[in-house]
């Protein structure tokens, strides 16, 4: 028996937007959820002053700019957080929307920039517990 997969994890953010690997999944329904959603708390990003624009005229953080982002991209986006503050932060992104001005302005932001790379030999070492 075949079952066709129902999401695919990647890291994906506004700098590495992995356009080549959503349009691959299209066809299928597949949706994408973005792991290491906000860069892995990558300082440019969470600085960038493109995204402190949009998040300065909707009164929101850099963080919830980019989350709300990703949910109008269409993404699964689940942030790591323990902090409670950020938790609320976090979840505190359905009261407003991206323009669609805004949102392509954010696909503009697309570097092409993975903060996780691994090659394949690392992996391997890592699922056997020989980092």
């Amino acid at each position: 028996m075949k079952i066709k997969p129902v999401a695919l994890q990647i890291e994906c953010h506004p700098y590495a937007q992995r356009n080549d690997i959503r349009e691959w999944v299209k066809p299928y329904n597949i949706i994408i959820e973005c792991w290491y959603p906000l860069g892995h708390g990558d300082k440019g990003l969470l600085s960038d002053p493109v995204i402190k624009t949009i998040a300065d005229a909707h009164g929101k953080s850099i963080a919830q700019i980019i989350l709300r982002w990703h949910i109008q991209e269409g993404f699964s986006v689940i942030p790591g957080a323990t902090n409670p503050a950020h938790i609320r932060e976090n979840i505190s992104i359905f009261d407003f929307a991206l323009s669609d001005e805004e949102m392509a302005t954010m696909r503009l932001l697309n570097k092409d920039k993975r903060f996780f790379n691994m090659s394949i030999e690392q992996l391997d070492r890592m699922a056997a517990g020989r980092f």
